[in-house]
């Protein structure tokens, strides 16, 4: 019974994750820089699972990461979003592990 409570935990985070860097993701599009909006478009659709519980998003533009970290009003737009939400996301992780006894 214990391997499936860990199992369905583990989904759990698992999800919970997932949402948040979906969330994270769309804010940072949103804070981002637009001229043309490929940056825009290719930060809303890059969230990707890299193996259960890790996900990850960016951007694979040349010039992403120049814009995250020099753009004069803009700067920062993917720190700030990741930032803004570290806290919800701990809170939600920390409510399901409590839920399931741990």
């Amino acid at each position: 019974m214990r391997k499936l409570a860990d199992a369905s935990l583990a989904g759990d985070v698992d999800k919970i994750t997932e949402t948040y860097v979906r969330q994270m993701a769309n804010q940072s599009a949103a804070m981002a820089p637009v001229k043309d909006s490929y940056l825009r478009n290719s930060i809303m659709a890059s969230p990707q699972q890299e193996s259960k519980g890790v996900w990850t998003y960016g951007s694979n533009l040349p010039y992403a990461q120049r814009q995250e970290y020099e753009h004069r009003s803009h700067k920062g737009f993917i720190r700030k979003s990741v930032w803004r939400n570290r806290g919800a996301y701990r809170e939600a992780v920390k409510k399901r592990v409590k839920k399931a006894g741990g």
